[in-house]
């Protein structure tokens, strides 16, 4: 059984999804523009894709209610989400 969520617990709901998001931006761009000045660009990238990971989980939680969705659903998008991070993990070692 779903049981409805009020307007207002939607609200606060959605508004700590929003900061947690704004939170996060502000750790990858943090390490983004640490990479610059320390000598291994490569924890800064983790940091970043760790922080785009959880940002994605976010959206897709909260915006996109995911979080009602059963867990085979919620399982292979977190399995797409480290495959696609991975990927680009991949590609920024073999580039660097």
């Amino acid at each position: 059984m779903i049981v409805a969520e009020t307007k207002a617990a939607s609200n606060r709901r959605l508004t700590r999804a929003w900061l947690v998001l704004v939170g996060l931006t502000l750790v990858s761009l943090t390490a983004a523009l640490a990479v610059g000045r320390f000598e291994s660009g490569l924890a800064a990238a983790a940091v970043a894709l760790c922080a785009s990971y959880i940002k994605a989980r976010q959206v897709l939680d909260h915006f996109l209610d995911l979080r009602r969705a059963g867990s085979g659903w919620r399982a292979m998008f977190s399995g797409l989400l480290v495959v696609i991070l991975g990927g680009l993990m991949a590609a920024y070692v073999a580039a660097g």
